[in-house]
């Protein structure tokens, strides 16, 4: 949904400008400055006098990591200006929108489903996952719970934009039942591909069992950017809007 987006969006932006905001507290005091001599650029190290004039110094080959210093300096302040502006619309946003409950009407007690959905592949009853079940805690767009607020965010998205999914859908592989994540069906050629989101990749043992799973997956025709999305996140690394929402561009759209 795209309230869900945004609040996630701010979340994100809030913790971006404290990091950047922390990055130019240690930043040196002063700017960088460049002028042109025989085509090349000379760097200056500009600083404002105590009578409030500005004082330039030259910055040589050997200081050239203060020049560096001084332009990422340039760089973080223009960017948390477009981050506080950008933070700054979406509370604006959030402040005068007004959300509905029509996802209501496509969940599985609505009595208008079968008339919103006739005949729709991911709304059909299929075999899902029934390992702890007690885990299923996050509720996704069309009434289902996931396990994590992560699933939450790539079914959001997959709704938002009309992409058909079943959630831990049982595939049988070798013998064995998995359930991915996402089965997507793409409508315009009908391929079926999976999305899987591995969400801690720093355990060791939960990595090992990644391997395994992805490694089955591939002897049994799922390729990696083919017909099989993979997400994946740490605790230093959490999974974020925009690397959902580049996944579907680049394969669903």
């Amino acid at each position: 949904m795209a309230k869900d987006y945004f609040l996630t969006r701010k979340n994100e932006l809030e913790k971006e400008i404290e990091k950047i905001k922390f990055g130019l507290e240690r930043s040196p005091e002063g700017t960088v400055v460049a002028c042109k001599v025989n085509n090349t650029n000379r760097w200056y190290h500009q600083k404002k006098a105590e009578d409030g004039n500005f004082c330039r110094k030259y910055i040589g080959e050997k200081d050239i990591d203060l020049a560096r210093l001084l332009a990422k300096k340039a760089y973080w302040k223009a960017l948390l200006k477009d981050r506080e502006n950008e933070l700054k619309s979406i509370k604006q946003y959030l402040r005068t929108r007004k959300t509905t409950d029509y996802q209501e009407l496509l969940g599985s007690k609505s009595k208008y489903r079968s008339l919103l959905i006739p005949g729709r592949w991911d709304m059909e009853e299929y075999d899902r996952n029934p390992s702890h079940p007690e885990n299923l805690i996050v509720k996704a767009p069309k009434g289902e719970l996931v396990r994590s607020k992560s699933e939450a965010l790539i079914a959001n998205a997959l709704f938002d934009a009309g992409i058909m999914y079943r959630y831990e859908c049982r595939l049988n592989l070798e013998g064995l039942d998995v359930y991915p994540d996402f089965t997507i069906k793409k409508e315009a050629d009908q391929r079926i591909l999976l999305w899987e989101h591995f969400g801690k990749i720093d355990d060791p043992e939960y990595f090992d069992k990644m391997i395994r799973k992805i490694a089955l997956y591939i002897r049994n025709g799922y390729i990696p950017g083919e017909n099989l999305l993979m997400t994946f996140e740490s605790k230093m690394m959490p999974l974020t809007v925009d690397v959902v929402q580049k996944m579907m561009l680049d394969n669903l759209m």
